[in-house]
């Protein structure tokens, strides 16, 4: 099987449902002799800020000397990006050959995975294939019933954030999405997470204390002291008051780092981590489209994911303290029908004076003119436009001479990835 040929295969089985559920996984694991167990992991869950951490905590092992595996999802250029070993993406060919593997797996275990399952079957396979020593699991959807959940014994859980998103699969309270997110806790584990809605800490509270698993509740941030704009750098402060520079901006990435410092604090026994470590890891830590700074020319583009209330609140506190706030902006907005559209408009609203509206690449992209009477009733004042496509917006936006010199993508990630292939440079995640 050569690369082609494994691409069409996970095409044909791109979801038209989520079907969670660890039975057909761990099925398939067991007829690959169970590669999950063959190496230590740190497991992190959460509504937003999850990727964030999975970057930091990967950064810092792999500068402390150890084989380090990285699973994230979802990709924003190649389905590649979401394994990785040692720094790099899983090679065209070492990924043709573990979907070959599984797939003969999948046979012999009679079970028909979901594209997810699949990635998960292949990623796992290839880190015990590379030797990695840790591996840092970025849930895709919830935690209890994740694929990523046949992991029995992480020597870390990360829980990064309990918010309102995929209310449609994890529930309609904070409690329940809690519930959900709460279920990667392993029985003897620690636990990390920030000080979270009292609903939700009371759930995660109750399923560490039944599991015995320690419980770790970070209560503040690491503080910005400086922030470099233009090089995508801001230099925090520890709560030694040690001065660190980390790779990714953003209001919450102080917050990030700190509970990607508490779990490996929790694995020092397994894993000990020099200082020397901390400060070359978080430097050489990148995560994309999270207030990505980039370029066009003499004017300024940034790109921001930002797909629910919390993440939306996050962009928009970032977007008040960041230089370009002063002057006006060209935002460029596209979001899922599926996702809760009024809240991260809500939570924008204040800045959205000229608005472009387009549609994500995707099937379940929001018409834009329906976005666009969410937008006109949250902010009555904006100036609203529409364009097909990110790339439209922003070749639109180039050759307009009076438009601001600044512009916001964001509202998806596929919106915000297909801004960023237009704009070039490549893939700018952890791997490279």
């Amino acid at each position: 099987m050569n690369y082609s040929e494994a691409l069409k295969v996970l095409e044909a089985r791109r979801e038209t449902r989520v079907d969670l559920g660890l039975a057909r996984v761990r099925r398939v694991l067991a007829a690959l002799g169970d590669p999950q167990e063959a190496f230590l992991s740190f497991h992190v869950a959460g509504t937003n800020g999850k990727g964030s951490v999975c970057a930091m905590l990967e950064s810092v092992l792999r500068r402390a000397g150890y084989k380090t595996g990285l699973y994230v999802s979802p990709h924003l250029w190649s389905v590649r990006e979401r394994i990785q070993a040692g720094g790099r993406m899983i090679s065209p060919a070492a990924f043709a050959r573990a979907v070959a593997e599984v797939l003969a797996a999948e046979k012999k275990a009679r079970a028909k995975l979901t594209y997810f399952e699949f990635v998960t079957c292949a990623a796992f396979l290839y880190f015990r294939e590379k030797g990695v020593r840790a591996a840092v699991l970025e849930t895709g959807l919830g935690g209890r019933l994740d694929a990523t959940n046949v992991v029995r014994e992480p020597l870390v859980c990360v829980i990064s954030s309990v918010d309102f998103d995929h209310m449609d699969f994890l529930g309609p309270t904070l409690e329940r999405i809690a519930r959900e997110k709460a279920g990667i806790i392993k029985r003897g584990r620690p636990v990390v997470c920030p000080r979270l809605a009292p609903a939700a800490l009371s759930v995660v509270r109750r399923q560490a204390k039944a599991l015995r698993a320690p419980l770790r509740v970070v209560a503040k941030p690491w503080r910005a002291a400086r922030v470099l704009w233009q090089g995508n750098r801001q230099e925090l402060i520890g709560a030694s008051g040690r001065r660190l520079v980390l790779g990714i901006l953003g209001a919450k990435q102080g917050m990030n780092a700190v509970l990607a410092r508490t779990a490996l604090d929790a694995a020092k026994a397994e894993l000990p981590v020099p200082e020397a470590a901390w400060g070359a890891g978080l430097r050489a830590a990148r995560w994309p489209l999270r207030f990505e700074v980039r370029k066009a020319g003499r004017r300024t583009v940034v790109l921001d994911g930002a797909h629910n209330p919390e993440a939306a609140r996050c962009l928009a506190e970032t977007w008040r303290t960041s230089p370009w706030s002063r002057a006006p902006a060209r935002w460029i907005v596209g979001m899922m029908r599926d996702k809760d559209v009024r809240g991260v408009i809500k939570a924008l609203a204040p800045a959205l004076q000229d608005v472009v509206v387009c549609a994500p690449p995707s099937p379940r992209a929001m018409a834009p003119a329906k976005l666009a009477a969410v937008i006109r009733k949250a902010a009555p004042k904006a100036r609203l436009g529409q364009a097909s496509d990110a790339a439209s917006a922003l070749r639109a936006w180039r050759r307009e001479a009076r438009a601001p010199k600044t512009a916001v993508v964001c509202g998806s990630f596929y919106l915000a990835a297909q801004a960023a292939r237009f704009l070039g440079g490549g893939f700018r995640g952890a791997a490279r």
